[in-house]
């Protein structure tokens, strides 16, 4: 007999919260059963397509559905509250970018889930889409790495809501669009052994006759970043430029890898294209294999899993230390600041698999090289 889908609340229809609705549609192995949203007309309206209830109190949400997990996706403020919320009650909860508003809060949350021997899962999707798998696959192809570049360029608008104000946020572009290529790195490289970083606001003179919006969060950031090995990589962030532009490339002994969501190139040290994969998967695809690699990981009680809260903590201990350099004018390491909370690197890796030097589980299914 098949197991029973899990059950599942959606709160708060952001971006992430939208997509794991989508997911949710296309997937047997759960079952919506509440979606909360500040906004009671929008919840109503996601609710109405899924065949749930609608609630404007999170609080309300948890307390009349009682899933056994939730999609989470809030301002990092409003999650300071939400989590404990849910280990109380005994749910899991698979939350959207960043971890957390700094360092600190995430190592509360983290360690109130594993208090509670609950899942806490981070919707860093890339690990899941078609091209990145193929990009840890084929990683080995390029040799040592001796430099690594990562990017995420996208014009957000002036409409910043709760992300231009840093009680809410705790950063801006570089700490919601910067912990993708961040994440990358650590996933491809490991720890960075210090990063060197800054941040700024860009103004915009205001429309005549009208007020220009007040943030004190970043929308522009640049770090370098250096590894044991030696290699060096630089992770480059804003929110105020488009065309939307996101990739990472690998430059080691033995050639080169460029890799985005539509393709994964590797060459030869004089540039020469030796593999190519094209990818034509939507985004939703990849969100679906993380939400089942989640509902998986929670049905199985698995002491490993991919996109722990505990492996984040390594992506927040960079953002922070690049914060941090920004403030101090000079190279700080992650690896100090995750001590100054009694961590250390084999604590943020305890529920990586043992075998994470082959691909994750959860990974997408084998792409067709051209």
């Amino acid at each position: 007999m098949s197991e029973e889908p899990l059950q599942v609340a959606v709160i708060g229809l952001g971006g992430f919260g939208r997509q794991a609705l989508e997911a949710i549609a296309c997937s047997e192995s759960v079952q919506l059963v509440g979606v909360a949203d500040r906004e009671q007309f929008a919840a109503e309206q996601a609710a109405s397509i899924g065949g749930a209830p609608a609630y404007s109190d999170y609080r309300s949400c948890l307390a009349e559905t009682r899933p056994a997990a939730v999609c989470l996706d809030v301002s990092p403020k409003a999650a300071c509250e939400l989590i404990p919320a849910c280990a109380q009650r005994g749910v899991h909860v698979w939350k959207s970018v960043p971890l957390a508003r700094n360092l600190e809060d995430a190592v509360l949350m983290v360690r109130t889930m594993s208090d509670a021997s609950l899942k806490l899962t981070v919707g860093t999707r890339r690990r899941f889409d078609d091209c990145y798998c193929r990009a840890w696959k084929m990683r080995q192809r390029v040799g040592e790495a001796f430099l690594a570049r990562a990017h995420y360029l996208f014009n957000w608008g002036p409409e910043l809501g709760w992300r231009g104000d840093k009680e809410s946020a705790g950063g801006g572009a570089l700490l919601e669009l910067g912990y993708h290529p961040a994440d990358l790195l650590v996933w491809m490289l490991g720890l960075p052994e210090e990063v060197y970083g800054f941040s700024a606001s860009i103004s915009t003179p205001p429309d005549d006759n009208q007020l220009q919006a007040v943030y004190d969060t970043d929308d522009t950031a640049a770090a370098i970043l250096r590894f044991a090995s030696g290699c060096m990589a630089s992770v480059v962030t804003t929110r105020r430029s488009g065309p939307m532009s996101e990739a990472l490339c690998l430059h080691g002994l033995d050639g080169s890898m460029e890799v985005s969501a539509d393709s994964c190139l590797v060459r030869d040290p004089d540039g020469n294209v030796i593999d190519r994969t094209e990818c034509s998967s939507p985004p939703l695809e990849a969100s679906v294999r993380q939400l089942e690699a989640f509902v998986q990981s929670v049905r199985d009680e698995a002491d490993t899993y991919p996109c722990s809260g505990w492996e984040n903590l390594l992506t927040m201990a960079v953002m922070e230390a690049i914060y941090l350099s920004d403030r101090t004018g000079q190279p700080e390491s992650p690896a100090r600041l995750l001590e100054s909370h009694n961590l250390k690197l084999e604590d943020c890796m305890q529920c990586t698999r043992p075998d994470a030097e082959e691909t994750p589980k959860g990974e997408s299914p084998d792409v067709t090289d051209e």
